[in-house]
């Protein structure tokens, strides 16, 4: 893959099919896995299944063959995996658990429900390699037509599912003792960005550094809306009890489109990544030693249809680890690449106020307090016409020097400024 021309060295690309929303993320039996929405047959989308690769190391990569296909009557939209090790489903047996697959069917024409978008089962019995159906499916059904990305983890003793209404701007919650058997618990939203739909949401809770405490983190994908245009992930800090995640800091909610890159309101968000390529961000389930370790979407579905990509279309962020710093005005999610990642894979650079670096031609430069990514005139850019663009982000507490960490790859730059606390991510076609 990598001597392949635009193809990555450290994200995960598949060889030859359409790729978009990273699924059903786990660590089992020392394996990382790694789910995503797939065209098994074209490089564009369309059929949508889940296609599958395992690490090691969350680094190398290998792709299996397609572990949920889509069928005449449903497509296999986003979703998330669980372990049940208490086989609570009775999809398995107590000596032996499943792996269970929650993921929302997108009914076709020719279904009874068409139209429609419900979630629904597949287990495995054999660590991930083959699936099997529920038989009765849908296992949550609220005849909406916009109603999908389910997000289930366990919480004391029940699961707890995050799904989205997606053109109501609206996270619900529910929860289960048996991954079968719904119960409606709350609705949070709309709040700050909500001129696109909401995608791809995730809940968990983030140690804060330096502090004897934990926080609840809420990401929200929203498209379009984002910061930087197009696609993005937005996110909230606040408490959850198991029903209600209530946020500590909710202000005047963004529903126009047209909303200026550079509005104060936009900008007054908390978002969790400042570049054009960073989507459907969600994390691990299970990761060891209580890491919590997240994978985004590298692109934009301004353009995702018209990349340069050779074989597969679409790459993977770096895997990326969080926790919580709180700052004078709240908390703040820092992300850093996973320590699995080689130190010299990264470029260091401290910037003072006015300072400029080009990195292959893209240009970082910082002036007052504000960090900006420059990709504009930089290799293939003349596919889409929105792809050109500079992308920018204060920093906190406006230092007088801001360290930064860059990882570039063959058609990709991550820019990891102030220790984490702010990221830009774009794809860049050296």
């Amino acid at each position: 893959m990598a001597r392949q021309h635009s193809r990555p060295r450290w994200h995960y690309s598949p060889l030859q099919t359409w790729m978009n929303d990273p699924n059903g993320l786990i660590h089992y039996a020392g394996t990382w896995h790694l789910f995503y929405q797939s065209n098994p047959s074209d490089d564009r989308w369309g059929n949508m299944s889940w296609g599958h690769a395992t690490s090691p190391d969350l680094l190398t990569w290998t792709e299996h063959h397609v572990a949920l296909w889509h069928t005449d009557s449903e497509e296999i939209f986003s979703g998330s995996c669980v372990f049940d090790a208490t086989n609570s489903s009775d999809l398995g047996t107590a000596d032996w658990p499943p792996l269970v697959a929650i993921y929302t069917a997108n009914y076709r024409p020719g279904s009874e429900r068409h139209g429609t978008q419900a979630q629904c089962l597949a287990y495995s019995l054999d660590g991930g390699s083959h699936w099997t159906n529920y038989s009765g499916n849908p296992v949550l059904d609220r005849g909406s037509a916009n109603f999908r990305d389910p997000k289930v983890f366990r919480h004391g003793d029940a699961w707890v599912m995050v799904a989205v209404e997606a053109e109501n701007q609206q996270v619900v919650i529910y929860r289960s003792t048996n991954l079968v058997d719904w119960t409606y618990c709350s609705t949070f939203g709309p709040a700050h960005a909500a001129a696109g739909v909401w995608e791809c949401p995730d809940l968990f809770e983030l140690p804060v550094a330096g502090h004897d405490e934990t926080r609840w983190v809420l990401l929200v994908n929203v498209n379009p809306g984002g910061v930087a245009g197009g696609s993005g992930c937005q996110y909230f800090v606040g408490d959850f009890d198991g029903h209600t995640f209530t946020p500590d800091r909710v202000i005047a909610t963004s529903t126009d489109r047209d909303l200026g890159l550079d509005d104060p309101l936009l900008r007054s968000y908390d978002w969790f990544d400042y570049g054009r390529d960073c989507y459907a961000v969600v994390s691990f389930a299970d990761a060891p030693g209580g890491r919590r370790i997240v994978l985004g979407w590298m692109n934009n579905w301004d353009y995702a249809a018209d990349v340069p990509l050779t074989g597969g279309r679409s790459i993977m962020t770096i895997p990326r680890e969080l926790d919580l710093v709180l700052l004078d005005d709240g908390y703040r999610v820092r992300q850093r690449p996973v320590r699995e990642l080689p130190v010299d894979a990264l470029q260091h650079h401290a910037l003072a106020a006015g300072d400029r670096v080009v990195i292959n031609g893209v240009a970082l430069e910082y002036h007052n307090g504000v960090l900006s990514l420059d990709r504009r005139g930089v290799g293939m850019n003349d596919f889409h016409e929105a792809f050109g663009s500079r992308q920018w982000a204060e920093v906190p507490g406006e230092p007088e020097t801001v360290h930064v960490d860059v990882l570039v790859d063959t058609c990709s730059i991550e820019v990891f400024a102030a220790g984490g606390l702010v990221t830009i991510s774009d794809l860049v076609f050296f």
